[in-house]
């Protein structure tokens, strides 16, 4: 079983891991960005990107961290408003048309940056909601089932979490949950009592999307931090 795990989760970390740190490491000493974006402010100076004060607003009528929203916005679009993945995820925020809908958002709302961060923060909201953690739970693991459920969708991160306390792991452990995420993509584990999502062949990108995030997360953390 851990041959398999390792053949899935090791080369898209350590490509996570390699990117994200070229990407970064330019800006990493001033983080003041021109506007890239065709719907933002004229340029001017700001700390991550031409949506500080946006991310600040909506962060703050959330309770999310301005700069946890300013490192998913890097990883999902590149500050992009007009991102559109070949999944059909839209916006600076990269939501499913689908799952806005079910949040009473139109596909073409998305392109907007504010109601876009907006749906965004509302997800991770209610994500941390769903998963009901205790107040006194790591801080750094909440973040990384917050962002897997984010990426993978909650029933997913649910049943990895679920098979994770079957085999007597600690559903609790991000890198534990996450082996039991890749689990799902075999019949055996698909199947089991306590999964209800059925199989999922998505952990790979999930994995490595945790990561990405949370890395961008901590250098912007560092820099913001130093000024």
């Amino acid at each position: 079983m851990w041959r398999k795990v390792v053949d899935i989760f090791i080369v898209p970390l350590l490509f996570v891991a390699i990117s994200s740190a070229l990407s970064i490491v330019s800006t990493s000493r001033t983080l003041k960005w021109g506007a890239r974006a065709a719907n933002a402010e004229p340029i001017e100076e700001y700390l991550i990107s031409q949506y500080d004060k946006m991310f600040q607003e909506v962060g703050a009528e959330y309770g999310i961290d301005w700069l946890l929203l300013s490192a998913i916005a890097r990883a999902e679009s590149e500050f992009r408003f007009d991102a559109v993945s070949s999944a059909g995820a839209v916006g600076l925020m990269q939501i499913m048309p689908l799952v806005a809908k079910n949040m009473g958002y139109d596909r073409e709302q998305l392109f907007d940056a504010r109601i876009c961060t907006e749906v965004a923060a509302k997800l991770l909201h209610e994500n941390n909601e769903m998963l009901d953690l205790p107040q006194t739970f790591d801080k750094d693991e909440r973040l990384k089932l917050i962002l897997a459920c984010y990426n993978a969708g909650y029933s997913r991160i649910a049943d990895a979490r679920r098979l994770t306390r079957f085999y007597e792991g600690n559903p609790d452990k991000w890198n534990e949950v996450a082996d039991h995420l890749a689990l799902l993509a075999e019949p055996e584990y698909a199947e089991h009592e306590v999964v209800t999502a059925g199989g999922f062949n998505g952990s790979a990108e999930t994995i490595a999307y945790v990561c990405k995030v949370m890395h961008i997360y901590r250098v912007y953390k560092t820099n913001i931090e130093s000024i």
